[in-house]
């Protein structure tokens, strides 16, 4: 009976599980014994390739290769080259338009002419297509020396020999000297020999990089150029002399030596104290004529600011810059030159002339040699930002370096227009002439240079005689010379931006206002000059040149102001040198409560000290303006408002009539 009922059990579980395959196969079959597609998928079909693996990238055959040459640019001396290579396939190789004959493995070889000069060489199979450049060179030197770089002592004269095509010109140039070889010709018909010489240069107190020489070789209408390796020529043998005795005592000579001399090459040198660790620009500090020479440190005081970089100390107790920078460009130009010698041990000096020329007070003195001099308004008080509160000063003092002689009378008149005497005075190691002015502060600008003769000559600017007049501004202007600078210009010097505006810069605004204001000043009688007159760049020196040139009574630089924050806004009248903060001050009363319809222009004035390059310049007051801030609304629409502009102009003539009125 058990066994019975295990059976029937059995029987009973074999049934259950054949239904349910039978259910599992009728529901799932075709997901568990999946059948070859007949159709479309109807979902994303399954790719073996990773999916981060790119195709493979075609590339395409190269029919044609090259054995030789395996440069596809070069030059050669041979008349013509030999092409070798291969084409596959059978295809058609082509030379321009000739067809090259290739074996059965499809090798070639072809030979081909050159002409002198440049020869551009295209082979084709199909559109695939092969250019050689190559240059058959016309040969003229086979030879030169020195072809290395070398270095040769200061004053001897260095060799150079080319071998080269008989009949050829042959030249070489070393810095800007060129010279032309003499030619030995081989007797034999060979190449000839060219020989010349270069002079080493002297007097120099550091090696010399003078570059390179080129060698160039001309000949029945060719030519060509090599050049050499660097040559240098090596420094003096130096004698410098540190005894303390060789360097005066007294006064601010400083003990820099006797070896090296510094000699001003440009127009003028700005100078600075003997000690001073920048170039702040001081008013205390003259400048120094083309010309000028003193003992100099052989090393330099490196500075980097906007004016110039390294300074050279000077035995007179001053520094002046090696370069100065050409703006608004950022290169430079050479302020000093230093070289290897020997001045005299003194300097003696004596009065060639003295009187009035013009609107100036002209001294010219004889002198040995070129020695430095410093120039003092005596004695005037400075704040720590080198502005004055009062003008103090009543002398002037010319202190002549190294003079142990100053020989000669200098009268003064009792009507002179600017002295009311003079003194010449001996110091331990120099003199110094003293100017006493009539009237504390009296003092109006003044100028140094070496004329044709070699004489050093001062001039004084007198103050300039107007008259008053039943005009708009009380004055007759007649025999005063105005410069007016117009600030900036040009497509790199464009000043400040307008607001939301860049076509509206400062550069147009200010022409536009220095227009107006020559326009006045013409109007009572003075003679106008200005520094630009239609949209020029203008170099910072050629207009400090113009002014020392002109001499002019009064200058007046034309600005807009700017700034990144756009709520500063007035008037700015600025001034550098103590006799020029009157006329700096006038300029700023007339422009304080100037109005236009009952508005206000400006809603501030200031006056204030800053050493602008025009400014700096010693010859007569300058004064420079800021009329208003290009990047304030509210200046702004004045800027560009004509009936304002108007105004201004008429404001700033006012303050240059009643400055020559001051002045009488």
């Amino acid at each position: 009976m058990k066994k019975t009922i295990i059976i029937i059990c059995c029987a009973v579980l074999g049934v259950a599980l054949a239904l349910g395959s039978v259910f599992l196969f009728i529901k799932f079959g075709d997901k568990l014994f999946p059948t070859e597609s007949q159709g479309s998928y109807t979902s994303e079909p399954i790719i073996s390739q990773p999916t981060d693996v790119p195709p493979a990238e075609v590339i395409p055959t190269e029919y044609l290769t090259f054995t030789s040459p395996t440069n596809e640019s070069f030059s050669t001396n041979d008349a013509f080259v030999i092409f070798k290579g291969n084409v596959k396939d059978g295809k058609v190789l082509k030379l321009n338009e000739e067809i090259i004959t290739c074996d059965e493995q499809g090798n070639f070889e072809k030979t081909v002419n050159l002409n002198y000069g440049s020869n551009s060489i295209t082979f084709s199979v199909g559109e695939e297509v092969k250019t050689f450049n190559i240059n058959r060179r016309y040969v003229i030197i086979t030879s030169y020396t020195p072809s290395n770089s070398q270095t040769s002592s200061a004053g001897i004269k260095l060799k150079v020999s080319v071998k080269a095509r008989a009949g050829a010109t042959i030249t070489a140039k070393l810095k800007n000297e060129t010279i032309t070889l003499t030619e030995q010709i081989d007797e034999n018909g060979g190449d000839s020999s060219f020989i010349g010489y270069f002079t080493m240069p002297s007097g120099h107190f550091v090696d010399l990089n003078l570059g390179k020489i080129k060698f160039t070789g001309v000949h029945a209408g060719y030519s060509e150029s090599f050049y050499s390796g660097t040559i240098t020529c090596k420094r003096e043998d130096i004698v410098v002399d540190y005894d303390p005795n060789a360097t005066p005592s007294g006064s601010n000579y400083i003990n820099v030596g006797s070896g090296i001399i510094a000699e001003v090459v440009a127009f003028q040198a700005e100078t600075f104290g003997g000690t001073d660790k920048n170039d702040k620009s001081r008013p205390y500090n003259n400048y120094l004529p083309e010309g000028t020479v003193d003992y100099s440190s052989a090393t330099f005081r490196e500075v980097t600011t906007e004016n110039g970089r390294c300074l050279v100390t000077l035995r007179c107790g001053r520094q002046i810059y090696l370069e100065k920078r050409r703006s608004p460009y950022n290169d430079f130009t050479p302020v000093t030159k230093q070289y290897v010698g020997t001045l005299p041990n003194h300097n003696e000096l004596s009065v060639a002339s003295f009187g009035i020329e013009g609107h100036h007070t002209t001294l010219v003195l004889d002198t040995d040699w070129k020695a430095p001099f410093i120039f003092e308004l005596k004695d005037q008080a400075y704040n720590s930002d080198r502005s004055v509160s009062n003008v103090t000063f009543n002398y002037v003092d010319i202190t002549f370096c190294y003079a142990t002689v100053f020989d000669g009378d200098i009268t003064i008149s009792e009507d002179h227009p600017l002295f009311s005497g003079v003194k010449v005075i001996q110091n331990q190691a120099d003199y110094t002439l003293r100017f006493f002015l009539k009237k504390q502060g009296a003092f109006y600008g003044w100028d140094a240079y070496y004329n044709e003769n070699g004489q050093l000559c001062f001039k004084f600017l007198n103050p300039t005689k107007v008259v008053e007049a039943e005009n708009e501004y009380g004055a007759d202007l007649t025999g005063a010379v105005i410069l007016i600078d117009v600030g900036h210009g040009g497509k790199v010097d464009t000043g400040t931006g307008g607001v939301g505006s860049r076509e509206d810069c400062e550069k147009k605004w200010n022409l536009i206002l220095a227009q107006s204001i020559k326009a006045e000043l013409e109007s009572i009688g003075a003679t106008v000059h200005i520094t630009r007159t239609t949209d020029v760049e203008q170099l910072a020196n050629y207009k400090v040149k113009l002014l020392k040139d002109l001499k002019p009574d009064y200058c007046i630089a034309i600005h807009h102001d700017g700034n990144k924050s756009s709520s500063l806004n007035g008037f700015g009248s600025y001034y550098y040198h103590p006799y020029s903060k009157a006329a700096a001050q006038i300029m700023q009363n007339h422009n304080s409560n100037l109005t236009v319809n009952g508005s206000k222009v400006y809603k501030k004035a200031t006056l204030k000290w800053h050493y602008y390059f025009m400014g700096r310049c010693s010859v007569c007051p300058v004064v420079l303006t800021e009329n208003g801030y290009m990047t304030n609304r509210y200046d702004f629409n004045n800027i560009i408002n004509m009936t304002v502009n108007n105004a201004k102009a008429k404001a700033i003539t006012a303050g240059i009539a009643e400055y020559f009125l001051s002045i009488q």
